[in-house]
């Protein structure tokens, strides 16, 4: 098998069990939270969070470096991991304190605190898989990681079910099914990783400090990252219910069950503007991110309006007591069509050796969503942070087109922005009157049929773009 067919195989394993792991994982949140009630999931969704903003401290960037290093010189690779290993004993721990403290500080009641405790064994389980599977990809063996993970998320899946089925209101229940998955998920890569010879040659501490320098960027792009996909949530709990954290949880898995869509197409779409930058072929970088962005914006607009056009079948589908995610759905779907267009800007500036100015406009929306949270949680709770999300992510899509505006045009963008939220305003408009107009599930048939038809109108992807899309295609399957 050639290099290439190598790669193709490795992201075909790797995109397959991404797409199953997340339906697999939405089905069971959505059963969770059903049985559940606002209360319990609410709860559940914040220790969770807490976890997941200081889990960062568990890896600083190390595992993308140590994959880097693997991939283009083994030796040092080896190295790099063992290193990586060590420095974990450290930083493990840093994460769990912080983490403990955080709700030991915030008075949290024993419940969450137990359930942050158990959520601290799977920040501690999933940051060694973490660095295993690092190894694993820079050997080209993704094809255990892909088998890990939707292993890892059935596990997962079925006991967090049977937890919200039987123990019904036990938020440890909950969080105990994730360390299970997470527990199994390190078994596997552990077993898989112990036979390579990956312990061959040993680290200095020179190793150690070079790692730790060139994990700073990706240190700090994952830091901006946890901050501003999960700090809404303790904003929430420092002013607001459970139950409120509750309802803004149903709201956010409805609207970021979709992200796998964009990050999907980047990890096809990275080599190929990598290869076009590095010939010098910049017409055909501008035609393939013209359609990359085309494509994003055919793709959001109707999840996003969608969304937010027929969230009043919310409590139909989770229950009555989920009516308050009705109006906070209907605002934080919005935030698909920005988050959307970033991701190809971003895999452009990655690709042409700007990843610095990615990480800094990351920056940037994190401090601007925690500002935004903190004016408007502790007044509008999900609502406002459904605002303060859509705020900073307008804001990370504007600073995106901004840095890539010598490639993407500044016409061609004005033209870009006004022919999406055009398609997106005027679609919202015809699919409220259908709400009103028709039964709930008729509305969501008819709305579906209109809106192929209104994009098709706007013409947000062009026969150029399917072309070339399918020419993309077929250098992949030969």
């Amino acid at each position: 098998m050639s290099h290439a067919q190598q790669i193709a195989g490795n992201a075909a394993w790797l995109m397959a069990a991404t797409v199953l792991q997340k339906a697999i994982a939405f089905l069971s949140f959505f059963f969770v939270a059903r049985w559940s009630g606002p209360v319990t999931t609410g709860a559940y969704f914040y220790a969770v969070a807490i976890t997941s903003v200081f889990v960062t401290l568990a890896d600083l960037g190390l595992t993308p470096v140590v994959i880097r290093e693997y991939a283009s010189d083994p030796t040092r690779g080896r190295r790099f991991a063992q290193a990586a290993l060590r420095a974990k004993i450290v930083l493990v721990p840093l994460a769990v304190a912080a983490s403990f403290g955080y709700a030991l500080m915030r008075g949290s009641d024993s419940s969450v605190i137990l359930a942050v405790a158990i959520a601290c064994g799977v920040l501690s389980a999933d940051s060694l898989s973490l660095l295993l599977y690092g190894i694993l990809r820079g050997s080209q063996k993704l094809r255990f990681e892909a088998a890990g993970m939707l292993m890892t998320q059935i596990i997962t899946a079925l006991v967090a079910m049977a937890s919200a089925w039987f123990l019904r209101g036990n938020v440890e229940a909950l969080v105990f099914a994730l360390l299970c998955g997470s527990a199994v998920n390190l078994g596997w890569s552990w077993w898989h990783v112990r036979r390579l010879d990956w312990k061959q040659g040993g680290w200095t501490r020179q190793d150690l400090f070079q790692m730790m320098r060139l994990a700073v960027p990706f240190a700090l792009a994952g830091m901006f990252v946890k901050v501003y996909s999960y700090v809404d949530t303790l904003f929430l709990e420092a002013y607001w219910t459970k139950a409120e954290i509750g309802h803004y949880a149903v709201a956010y898995k409805l609207t970021y069950a979709f992200q796998f869509l964009p990050l999907t197409f980047v990890a096809a779409l990275y080599p190929g503007l990598s290869a076009m930058h590095a010939r010098g072929d910049r017409e055909a970088l501008t035609r393939a991110l013209h359609g990359s962005l085309r494509l994003m914006m055919l793709i959001s607009v109707p999840l996003a309006v969608g969304l937010s056009a027929f969230s009043s079948l919310v409590p139909m589908v989770f229950g009555r007591s989920y009516a308050s995610a009705v109006p906070i759905l209907q605002v934080l779907s919005w935030v698909l069509i920005p988050i959307f267009w970033d991701f190809p800007l971003g895999s452009l500036l990655n690709a042409t050796h700007r990843a610095h100015l990615k990480t800094a406009s990351m920056g940037v929306a994190m401090i601007v969503n925690v500002i935004a949270n903190a004016i408007l949680v502790p007044r509008y709770g999900g609502v406002g942070a459904s605002y303060a999300a859509i705020i900073s992510f307008v804001i990370l899509g504007l600073l995106g087109l901004y840095l890539t505006r010598k490639d993407v045009g500044v016409g061609w963008t004005m033209r870009f922005l006004l022919q999406g939220w055009g398609a997106a305003l005027s679609l919202y408009v015809v699919l409220r009157f259908l709400v009103s107009a028709l039964p709930g599930f008729v509305a969501l048939a008819v709305g579906i049929v209109v809106t192929v038809i209104w994009v098709g109108l706007w013409q947000l992807l062009k026969k150029d773009d399917v072309m070339m899309l399918w020419n993309w295609i077929k250098r992949k399957r030969a």
